[in-house]
């Protein structure tokens, strides 16, 4: 059996919102294997920073197995993303009926907070939520920035690109 026929059938790639930082692939993983330790019960992110991992997790979806394991190749592989600032950044779906992704970035001076921090942050560095709407995320920010204090909070907006003719 192979991963991409069954476990990760059914996935969709998040692409970055700014250069610096990773894609997602989040996968809907099959209501048998689902549960409590996936985004909404049923997602599974997998955080790519580069498109050798990207092709690197595709090949490892496609290998031949005897039987079904955790997708979790890259989880505990470091993040090569280095920041003094906590990132937060927004993923919008490409496609109807796939949730917003809220991605965070801690730099290592949270991450030690944790006593096992490979439990507590994919890669070392990141938290991944989903939500429903875009106004959930929003709402989700507000309430870890006021956690956070002013101190902490660092406002990048993207700005949609703004169409025309040249």
């Amino acid at each position: 059996m192979r991963l991409i026929d069954q476990l990760a059938a059914t996935r969709i790639y998040y692409l970055r919102p700014l250069p610096t930082l990773p894609d997602i692939l989040l996968i809907d993983i099959p209501a048998s294997f689902a549960g409590d330790g996936l985004a909404l019960g049923r997602y599974y992110p997998v955080i790519l920073e580069s498109l050798a991992e990207m092709h690197e997790f595709e090949t490892f979806l496609r290998e031949r197995r005897s039987e079904l394991i955790p997708p979790s190749l890259l989880s505990r592989r470091p993040s090569s993303l280095r920041t003094d600032g906590i990132v937060f950044a927004r993923y919008t779906p490409s496609a109807p009926g796939w949730p917003w992704l809220h991605l965070c970035c801690w730099p290592a001076r949270y991450t030690m907070m944790v006593p096992e921090p490979a439990e507590e942050f994919a890669r070392g560095a990141y938290t991944i939520d989903a939500f429903e709407s875009v106004d959930d995320t929003i709402l989700a920010e507000r309430r870890l920035l006021a956690t956070l204090g002013p101190h902490e909070a660092r406002y990048v907006l993207s700005i949609p690109a703004v169409g025309g003719h040249a």
